[in-house]
């Protein structure tokens, strides 16, 4: 079975085909800022001719098209037709009511629509890019795979906000989780670094650090607790979102300014997180580099950003009963290594030791611990196309 895995943000498209009887990777792909020509892509096929340029797309809908001719050119495609794709799977994020992988529906689609307001980044983009499959492939499976998923095992208890008991029964206002595929993965993937056969026995604390973070706390491979909430907004600051809020300094700069929701909504998604801070970048090499440049705002956006991961180790830990791992993903988490140990230093009283010489020295998956530490880091090449792959072969096996 052949699946395609779809990963849409607002002004990007990526794509990878996976072969799921060998787990290998036959093309991998993108187009980023989609809406604002030009658009840059990539598209590569092991073992023939990589093509990277710019084109014009405008929609989610003319990146995929264009997506799809390179899947299907003679030179550097990988199919002579897309009749030979079994299935497209999507990384979404958030449908009222569908916590599990589903089969593609109106019903889900309207389920989509219907959590746009707490996932305006995302929906959207989702459900354009769902109907220019819809258009553009007819007859193929379309399978959501929601974010959400790996968190259902989240006991009541943690999912808990303490809002109105009405909030809950009638909108589901509760924790969610995010970053599901990605810490699913390394749930399974560390046992594997380890050693181990499974997961049975191990305490990890799942940092999925990039331009979207979130942490997880994960127990015998399940999620027992995890960073964000209701929507993607809550949690640890992000790049350009402002991470946990009072409520009342919303409602107080809606009375003071006048900002309509909509607005307010904006300015935290846009404008807040380590790019509010800093002043210059949600991006964290940006940040680094004004760091370096002498920006004393920066330099606060990276300990803000930082302070935030420890507290939630800290409160996984005790959440946890111990840890066991630590483990370091995304693009953040993966690539930088000052953040890494800034995160790490000080948690020496829980026998949490960076050997710093490998940390500089990093390159690939890597076990990052010194000879005293108690607890492994490391750090993960997280995989959510493989999840997402591997969900959507599940769900149409069962759908026949």
């Amino acid at each position: 079975m052949r699946i395609l895995c779809a990963n849409v943000g607002s002004t990007s498209f990526k794509y990878q085909i996976i072969d799921m009887e060998t787990t290998t990777s036959l093309v991998k792909g993108g187009v980023e800022r989609i809406g604002n020509s030009p658009s840059a892509f990539t598209h590569a096929v092991p073992g023939k001719p990589s093509r990277e340029g710019e084109i014009d797309a405008p929609t989610h809908t003319a990146a995929i098209a264009h997506a799809m001719d390179l899947i299907t050119d003679t030179e550097v495609g990988c199919f002579e037709d897309l009749s030979q794709l079994d299935g497209v799977g999507f990384k979404t994020i958030l449908a009222r009511g569908y916590w599990r992988s589903a089969r593609i529906t109106e019903d889900v689609i309207d389920a989509l629509e219907t959590s746009t307001p707490l996932a305006p980044m995302h929906n959207p983009a989702y459900i354009a890019s769902i109907r220019a499959f819809q258009e553009l492939l007819p007859t193929t499976p379309l399978v959501a795979v929601f974010e959400t998923w790996f968190h259902q095992t989240i006991p009541d208890y943690a999912a808990e906000f303490g809002v109105p008991r009405f909030w809950v029964e009638k909108h589901d206002i509760r924790r969610y989780g995010y970053h599901g595929a990605s810490h699913r993965y390394i749930s399974e993937r560390v046992p594997q670094l380890l050693g181990q056969e499974t997961a049975e026995g191990l305490r990890i604390i799942s940092c999925h650090l990039g331009g979207s973070s979130s942490l997880c706390a994960i127990k015998d491979g399940e999620s027992i607790d995890t960073s964000m909430g209701t929507s993607t907004q809550y949690g640890m600051i992000q790049s350009t979102r402002c991470g946990e809020l009072d409520a009342f300094a919303v409602l107080y700069m809606i009375d003071t300014e006048g900002f309509s929701t909509d607005e307010i909504r904006r300015q935290l998604i846009e404008d807040s997180g380590l790019k509010g801070i800093s002043g210059t970048s949600g991006d964290m090499r940006d940040v680094e580099a004004a760091i370096e440049a002498g920006n004393d705002d920066a330099r606060l956006a990276l300990d803000t950003y930082v302070y935030g991961v420890k507290k939630y180790i800290g409160a996984y830990i005790a959440a946890l009963g111990g840890v066991d791992v630590i483990a370091f993903a995304g693009g953040i988490g993966e690539k930088s290594p000052i953040t890494r140990a800034k995160i790490c230093e000080g948690l020496e009283w829980c026998g949490i030791h960076l050997n710093a010489v490998k940390n500089a020295q990093l390159t690939g998956e890597v076990d990052l611990s010194a000879d005293d530490s108690r607890a492994k880091i490391l750090v993960v090449a997280t995989n959510e196309e493989l999840i997402v792959s591997r969900e959507t072969a599940r769900v149409l096996k069962e759908c026949g």
